[in-house]
């Protein structure tokens, strides 16, 4: 069964305006998401600032939805047959508000990968990645997957092909895998 590798953050659910939200109450200078590149807090606040609040949200998960089309994306690429690799740079011991968020909302999936290098993942069996970070998009490219995702400022210059509903990534998705 051929893989597909989804990521969470800003691609199931918009994690960029809770991040943004709680960057605000210790950083109330940080610009607005419409401003950010990939690296936009490093004037604004400490890595390990920046990583209790992701920590925070990861831990709070089950207070988010995910985007209205998102369980309809998931579902489409599993009845074509696709296994669902969602990964995301999560801590495992998020794993359990992670797995409940995804129970909560009804979204499938086959497999549930938390790690920091989500390039473990491309192996032979991996035909396509859905995600938000550029570096991450690129290493994908290098490997021969097709890659594709959400488009955002933080990833807008960049050459991959992004769109902006889960919609017309998963058109694309199709129309590259089935084509």
């Amino acid at each position: 069964m051929k893989k597909i590798i989804v990521d969470i953050d800003n691609t199931l659910w918009d994690f960029a305006f809770v991040f943004y939200e709680r960057l605000k109450k210790i950083a109330p200078a940080i610009p607005s998401t419409d401003l950010w590149d990939w690296d936009f807090y490093k004037n604004y606040i400490s890595i390990d600032d920046l990583h209790s609040v992701i920590d925070g949200i990861h831990r709070d998960q089950d207070l988010f939805q995910p985007f209205p089309s998102a369980k309809w994306f998931l579902e489409s690429l599993s009845d074509k047959g696709y296994s669902l690799i969602i990964a995301s740079h999560r801590r495992d011991n998020f794993r359990k508000a992670t797995e409940h968020f995804f129970l909560k909302h009804n979204l499938p999936y086959h497999e549930l990968h938390l790690c920091h290098d989500k390039t473990i993942l491309f192996d032979g069996s991996c035909c396509a990645l859905v995600d938000d970070a550029p570096i991450l998009l690129d290493k994908a490219r290098q490997k021969g997957i097709i890659c594709t995702g959400l488009r955002y400022p933080w990833n807008k210059h960049t050459e991959h092909p992004l769109f902006n509903s889960l919609e017309d990534v998963l058109n694309f998705l199709l129309e590259e895998l089935d084509g």
